[in-house]
């Protein structure tokens, strides 16, 4: 018999409790079946990869790797991942390239987590919603922001904080979009990915809400900019509340959001005329800095004139930078002129 190196030893031994448990007869267990929540996790896993691994979506998702064999085979079915490659112990160890990368929109998400595979069918048509930051040509990275109205959601919780908003689990990613499918994702969730009916973005009128309006120090804790990434991606366009968390206020404006601090009395009001639901529509108005309720009560606020002019021309920082391309280009040209050398 040939001699074993330690590697191959130790090798063995490392993957020995990894491989399917067997019967008598030499079958093996059945992989189990996932529930939807992993479902979930693993559309939102391969958002952020080029490649899958079984053994990576099982650490990712917590699930067994039985659960994550039978996973990455329903994904390879609906078109998300190529054919595994390298396949051992049953697949285990397969890894496969992602063949499209599903961005979830809000309508997708209002029909449930646990029918988020319906969304996938077509994932291999699906076209990225990510505009690239191309400033070659001095466009601007946001969209202008202009006068609208829209339904508002009430929030009235105090201290929101940006885990509220976009939990932890969900930060591994530096693109803009794809993060409103987690708005608020462990209170609109439960621990099987099910919607909570109670959670005001779960209810029917207001599932398109472009408003929120919310309790006192909005967007506390930590300074995570993905927060008000989720809210945009969702389709929140302005939040009003009594006061914000610094860091957070100035994001939203970095981002395309409006945050709007009133006086509590004020913010009562537009949280009654939120809860009307639906019919009520609120209009927002940046240019002439007023917000005014569906019966017509109208209030003013206040904005710094540099964050406004900002997002009325849909500037974020780099947009402000290649305001001056011509001046930069001038300056370099003329200090290559003179110091060669650099």
């Amino acid at each position: 018999m040939k001699r074993r190196s330690f590697l191959g030893l130790f090798g063995a031994a490392a993957t020995a409790p990894m491989m399917p448990s067997a019967l008598a007869g030499g079958t093996t267990v059945r992989a189990s079946v996932y529930n939807p929540a992993a479902l979930h996790a693993a559309i939102y896993h391969a958002k952020s990869r080029a490649v899958f691994s079984v053994w990576g979506l099982a650490k990712a998702v917590n699930i067994s790797m039985e659960q994550a064999e039978t996973l990455m085979g329903d994904l390879a079915k609906r078109g998300i991942l190529g054919p595994m490659q390298g396949t051992t112990f049953g697949g285990r160890w397969a890894s496969s390239k992602i063949m499209a990368s599903e961005t979830l929109t809000k309508a997708q998400v209002a029909r449930g987590v646990s029918k988020a595979s319906d969304a996938l069918e077509n994932a291999s048509n699906a076209t990225p919603t990510d505009t690239p930051h191309d400033n070659s040509k001095g466009q601007p990275h946001m969209e202008k922001y202009t006068n609208f109205s829209g339904v508002a959601a009430p929030m009235p919780l105090v201290n929101i904080d940006t885990d509220m908003i976009i939990p932890k689990q969900f930060l591994k990613t530096i693109k803009r979009s794809g993060l409103g499918v987690n708005l608020f994702d462990e209170m609109r969730f439960d621990r099987e990915g099910n919607e909570v009916p109670d959670f005001v973005l779960n209810q029917p009128q207001y599932r398109d809400a472009e408003i929120l309006v919310a309790g006192d120090n909005f967007g506390c804790g930590s300074s995570r900019e993905h927060a008000p990434w989720a809210i945009k991606d969702f389709g929140i366009r302005c939040v009003i509340s009594t006061s914000f968390a610094d860091i957070f206020y100035n994001n939203c404006f970095k981002n395309g959001i409006l945050p709007i601090v009133l006086p509590q009395d004020q913010v009562e009001v537009m949280m009654a005329d939120a809860e009307k639901g639906s019919n009520a529509r609120i209009d927002v108005d940046l240019e002439a800095q007023t917000v005014t309720t569906s019966d017509g009560v109208s209030f003013a606020f206040e904005v710094d004139s540099f964050k406004k002019h900002c997002l009325l021309n849909g500037l974020d920082d780099i947009g402000l930078t290649m305001e001056k391309a011509g001046s930069i280009a001038s300056y370099e040209a003329s200090a290559s002129a003179e110091r060669p050398w650099v």
